[in-house]
């Protein structure tokens, strides 16, 4: 309802394309956003699995992999979700990722990476190849992103915590550096109650303090790419202060350095930058920006500036070159999984041991190897707990070559895949082989052709649910055979 406008919008209804709209769609709760993961299944399969659930997901023209939902969706009890066949990410947060435009192979910073959804849109854009730097501030925003690596099987992710605007010079130079800075966030306030609303509004942040901090983090990135490489910067919020303002600061101080590039994404309504607010003038460059108006799109606001660094350099890796991990992936847990789940070498090219290896086995893509600094939080994918005999596979191994496992893979029916879900013992009886069967021991358990994660298989022919603790959630939805 319109009486339920957020506070503290009121200064951008001159500005917006149509006021009314703008205040109407704000007034709305936002439409639940999800992408296909691209490896593990299409969209139209993802469409067809949700709708076995109840749940009606419309395509995105501009999106091929994008779907949206009712804002009251409970999409995020639904299997699928734990068994990384999809991603929740509103629809206007995925643009940034979308004009950023990552290739495999290269090297990307995404510099305020948390909670991780653009990071798994570079490393998967990239097809798990290449490099994917993800940098966060807060220690505490890191467990998020290491969830969505392991459950969507994430090899080119390498975590680091520290403050973006420091991030030392020598880790790079990137091909692409995406900087979706700490903004007001008004862009979001969809997603709030209207009591919510109104505090986010009294609680908006001054800024002054914030523009100074997106323009420090703008500046170390265009530092931190190489010359011919992009960069793009995105914000949340509809405030200029945010927006172009910081924009065409960046280009007064970059003298030349720095040329913004038309953003436009087609199927998609979009805006360009404001080159005049308040009094205020900008450079004609900050038209080529983007602006995301939900009265246009239903979705939430957003605003994206693609920047282009001068020269045509190509990257030069040479600092990064020194040992990240074992050369291949010779260690003896990985014979211990090859030989249990009958996975073979092809499906390991490419990849290296990452880590000290002193609780799990990581495995990463060795194409752009670190230079040990700063510390990793964590490179590449937890395959293996090594303080078990024999080695413990994880759920995040499963999920990722799960259906590569040519022995000991089990498929659960819909009521066997509830109880493994909710960490409760499958009887005897209560599933099927889907491939040979060595006896008892781990097993890769699957639910409707997808992995679920791991068991085990006791001497009594019960499986044992080891399904994340943190992972468990209520299945109401049912799970559709």
């Amino acid at each position: 309802m319109a009486s339920d406008f957020s506070p503290g919008l009121g200064r951008y209804l001159s500005a917006a394309p149509d006021a009314q709209s703008f205040r109407e769609a704000m007034a709305e709760p936002l439409p639940t956003g999800i992408w296909a993961h691209p490896h593990r299944l299409s969209r139209h399969a993802l469409q067809e699995l949700l709708a076995a659930a109840g749940l009606d997901a419309q395509t995105l023209p501009w999106d091929p992999l994008g779907l949206r939902l009712d804002a009251d969706s409970d999409v995020a009890r639904h299997w699928g979700y734990f068994a990384g066949l999809f991603q929740i990410q509103e629809e206007a947060a995925r643009l940034p990722v979308a004009l950023l435009d990552p290739h495999p192979g290269e090297r990307v910073l995404d510099l305020c990476a948390a909670p991780g959804n653009k990071t798994a849109q570079i490393a998967l854009a990239m097809d798990n190849q290449g490099l994917v730097v993800a940098n966060d501030l807060q220690s505490r925003r890191l467990p998020p992103l290491r969830q969505t690596v392991r459950r969507l099987g994430l090899l080119n992710v390498l975590t680091v915590r520290g403050a973006g605007e420091a991030l030392p010079l020598q880790t790079g130079p990137f091909d692409r550096v995406l900087v979706d800075a700490p903004c007001s966030g008004e862009g979001t306030w969809r997603r709030l109650s209207a009591e919510r609303r109104v505090r986010a509004a009294a609680e908006t942040p001054a800024r002054e303090p914030l523009a100074q901090r997106q323009l420090r983090l703008l500046e170390r990135a265009v530092r931190l790419c190489r010359p011919g490489g992009r960069i793009v910067y995105s914000t949340c919020t509809f405030a200029p202060e945010e927006n172009e303002a910081v924009v065409d600061a960046l280009l007064t101080r970059a003298d030349g350095a720095v040329a913004v590039e038309t953003a436009r994404v087609p199927g998609l309504a979009v805006q360009p930058g404001f080159t005049h607010w308040e009094g205020q003038s900008y450079d004609p460059q900050v038209a080529k920006c983007l602006r995301l108006w939900p009265g246009m799109t239903d979705t939430g606001g957003f605003f994206v500036a693609v920047l282009k660094k001068a020269g045509r350099q190509p990257a030069d890796y040479g600092g990064n070159r020194a040992e990240a991990g074992s050369h291949g992936l010779n260690h003896p847990a990985t014979g211990v999984l090859q030989t249990r789940f009958g996975i073979d070498d092809t499906h390991l090219a490419g990849l290296v041991i990452s880590g000290d290896g002193s609780r799990y086995l990581h495995y990463a893509s060795g194409e752009q190897p670190w230079n040990g600094r700063p510390i990793p939080d964590a490179h590449g994918l937890a395959v293996a707990g090594l303080q078990m005999r024999p080695v413990k596979p994880t759920t995040a191994l499963a999920l990722w070559l799960g259906t590569r496992a040519t022995r000991n893979r089990i498929a659960l029916g819909a009521e066997a895949a509830a109880a493994y879900l909710q960490r409760r013992p499958v009887a005897a009886g209560g599933f099927q082989p889907a491939t040979e069967l060595d006896g008892p021991g781990w097993v890769v358990v699957t639910h409707a052709g997808h992995p679920l994660g791991v068991a085990r298989l006791t001497r009594s022919g019960e499986l044992e649910s080891l399904f994340p603790k943190a992972w468990v959630r209520d299945q109401s939805l049912g799970l559709p055979v």
